[in-house]
């Protein structure tokens, strides 16, 4: 077991290593693995690690999740003894490490035979996937913080596309922040496909302001059924604080 851990302290390390991402329909899509460490979202079904593995069944030899809690990885490691075993269950959403010691395969996608979207998951937004509404904006940008220099109004507002999976039900928002020196507004929105910027067609879906509690904080959202057949949704920032009002990460959890 100290063999995988320095492996994935590599992996983790290591420039180019897969990602995880989803593209296209992610209502459909199975998530591929190759050989070597993969770093993928776990769409199935909540299972115990041999279970929602079991398409790849022979074909790795450990599966790491981050424990935010105990602060370490949790393991799972076929054949290895109970007390190394410490990852019982997989759930949907995950992020997990999977090293794929064989030719590689598929994990399951989130669309069971029906097609119908099942369970709950979340999706979450970084910071440096922000982008200003202005080309006159200036701000600072790191891997997860995003902040005005000044309080120009052109530098105060950022928004970022969401890829929610088609027929889930938005459930609520959390954001991250800083608000020392002004306020922050962060809005989840959607508009028809077909609206430009119209802003009487674009509705709120969930707000979070930092005047309504301290950071990070969670608001329920208004009830919706994603259709990225007929809607497009998106993130809107608003930081009216200069270097004072900082955004960090936004998570967005909904139901099947």
């Amino acid at each position: 077991m100290k063999r995988l851990r320095l492996a994935l302290a590599g992996a983790l390390l290591a420039a180019g290593i897969a990602a995880a991402t989803i593209a296209g329909n992610a209502a459909d899509a199975a998530t591929p693995v190759v050989a070597g460490w993969n770093n993928v979202p776990y769409l199935g079904a909540t299972l115990p690690p041999n279970e929602a593995l079991g398409s790849i069944a022979g074909q790795y030899d450990a599966v790491y999740r981050w424990n935010t809690t105990s602060g370490k990885y949790d393991v799972y490691a076929p054949g290895a003894p109970a007390y190394v075993n410490t990852l019982s269950q997989i759930n949907q959403g995950d992020a997990i490490w999977v090293n794929v010691t064989g030719q590689g395969g598929t994990l399951p996608g989130l669309t069971g035979g029906s097609g119908a979207v099942t369970g709950s998951g979340k999706y979450s937004i970084a910071a440096s996937t922000f982008v200003p509404a202005s080309d006159l904006a200036v701000y600072e940008k790191s891997f997860n913080q995003i902040n005005p220099v000044g309080t120009d109004q052109a530098s105060q507002r950022y928004f970022a596309p969401v890829h929610l999976p088609d027929g889930v039900t938005i459930t609520s928002m959390t954001a991250a922040y800083e608000a020392s020196g002004g306020e922050v507004q962060v809005r989840l929105d959607f508009t028809p496909i077909i609206n430009g910027d119209n802003p009487a067609s674009i509705y709120k879906l969930a707000e979070v302001l930092s005047t309504g509690g301290s950071s990070p904080q969670t608001v329920t959202a208004f009830t919706h059924t994603v259709d990225n057949g007929a809607n497009v949704y998106f993130v809107v920032v608003d930081l009216t604080g200069g270097s004072g009002t900082k955004l960090r990460g936004v998570t967005i959890a909904y139901a099947g």
